[in-house]
């Protein structure tokens, strides 16, 4: 019975100093924009049962469908939480050894059978030195921060890309508008060419001519309604969708053009929020960890053993102690330290090309902004009011005979072609608004800048 006692409190010693639990990882702190985050579900929130949205549809609505749907948002969950996993993994330790060994048997002479038997009965462990085990959490702590960051990354450019593609399905729908009210026009202006033929006004060569703008221009209607298709598609794809059943989508493209726009100087200040540039932070420490760890890797550790031995000859039994360390005559990880300092080196200039292309990012995106609002205001204000008094008069002069029909048919274009024109302006201005604002990672203006009050 004292045997198994020595035996037992010999266990319990080395299980006391390996240790037998693992605290579970921190929470992910990420000091990340809130682009979005009013729509996004609450963690404790379940998410609904995914249908295809049907009747109109808000910007806001197609944001909130995108962030329950979005395939590759829901992916990135399960991504996360196998991070956790890798963390709570690398935070475990090793399990002690037990070993018996049986000496002094079948051997001859006094040493036939058992009766000289000596029976050792041993627990070790091995002790990591050097902060190994802790090198290693601190690796997959990094790394679940990084797959937390990318998990931003694609939150935010999910965000971008439906409110970009919800912004061309009103342009798709404004541009068919004017294509159908274009076909209208023509329809009546070739309906009036017919008369003045019929009362031997004007040449039959003129009726066909108001023809074929007529047939041009449901030609164009049919080419806007495709392109209509095409965007409701790609917004519907957004949140997982086949075939989008939504009426139309709701909201105003001249909504936000008006006030002071933001200088770039002060649009590059905030650069600091961009996820694509924060996520190197976490980036560098990741590599910090890689290093410290090859350094760690090369340290030795220490084995501790103890057990008892029982001696079969005399019945008695003894204590044994032991402790092994391997014999640093070699570094065992010159490669992998070097390797790891030189990875670290690239790292900071890759956070520098980083902050490069996204300040020329988003100089480029404020230059389309400008541009994209002045042509909508100059078009708005000085050309299209213009073009559509042209229209107008030549319509009027033409009743009258004191026009040519080519003359109308010029002005019909012109004024039509405007009209889309403007509406591209308007989309584009708002798609350079959605692209500042993924750059930034959170909105330009407050309210934000959107078609549609949010």
């Amino acid at each position: 019975m004292s045997r198994l006692r020595v035996i037992a409190v010999s266990a319990c010693a080395l299980w006391a100093l390996a240790g037998c639990s693992t605290a579970g990882p921190p929470p992910v702190r990420l000091d990340a924009p809130a682009l979005g985050r009013h729509l996004a579900p609450s963690p404790d929130e379940a998410a609904p049962a995914w249908t295809e949205p049907k009747g109109d549809v808000t910007l806001r609505g197609a944001l909130t469908h995108v962030l329950h749907n979005h395939p590759g948002l829901a992916s990135d969950s399960w991504e996360l939480r196998a991070r956790e996993a890798e963390v709570l993994q690398a935070g475990v330790r090793s399990n002690p050894e037990l070993s018996v060994e049986v000496e002094n048997v079948a051997g001859s002479g006094p040493l036939s059978g058992l009766d000289g038997a000596e029976t050792t009965l041993a627990l070790s462990h091995v002790f990591e030195l050097g902060g190994k085990r802790a090198g290693r959490r601190e690796v997959a702590l990094r790394e679940r921060d990084l797959a937390a960051w990318d998990s931003e990354i694609r939150r935010v450019d999910a965000l971008s890309e439906a409110a970009a593609a919800f912004v061309q399905v009103l342009a798709a729908q404004e541009r068919l508008a004017v294509a159908d009210t274009l076909v209208g026009v023509a329809d009546d202006v070739l309906a009036s060419v017919a008369r003045r033929v019929k009362a031997g006004g004007v040449s039959p060569v003129e009726e066909r001519r108001a023809r074929v703008s007529l047939e041009t221009a449901r030609v164009d209607r049919d080419q806007a309604a495709q392109e209509l298709r095409v965007a409701r598609a790609r917004l519907s794809a957004g949140w997982g969708g086949v075939a989008p059943a939504f009426a139309r989508a709701v909201g105003d493209l001249e909504t936000g053009l008006q006030g002071e726009l933001p200088s770039i100087e002060s649009l590059e200040s905030r650069l600091t929020t961009n996820p694509e540039v924060a996520r190197w932070a976490a980036e560098l420490d990741r590599r910090q960890a890689v290093r410290d760890l090859a350094g760690a890797q090369g340290r030795p550790d220490l084995t501790i053993g103890g057990g008892v031995r029982h001696f079969q000859d005399t019945g008695d039994a003894a204590l044994l102690v032991g402790i092994g360390i391997p014999l640093p005559l070699f570094q065992q990880t010159p490669g992998a330290s070097r390797a790891a300092e030189h990875r670290l080196e690239r790292g900071r200039e890759e956070r520098r090309e980083a902050e490069v292309r996204v300040r020329l990012a988003l100089s480029t995106a404020h230059a389309e902004l400008v541009a994209a609002r002045d042509e909508a205001h100059a078009l708005q204000d000085r050309i299209r009011p213009e073009a559509d008094a042209m229209l107008s008069e030549s319509k009027e002069a033409y009743a009258r005979g004191r026009l040519r029909l080519t003359d109308v048919l010029d002005a019909q274009r012109s004024a039509f072609e405007l009209r889309g024109r403007y509406v591209n302006a308007l989309a584009r201005a708002h798609v350079a608004v959605i692209e500042i604002e993924r750059l930034l990672g959170a909105p330009l203006f407050e309210p934000a800048f959107q078609p549609e009050d949010r």
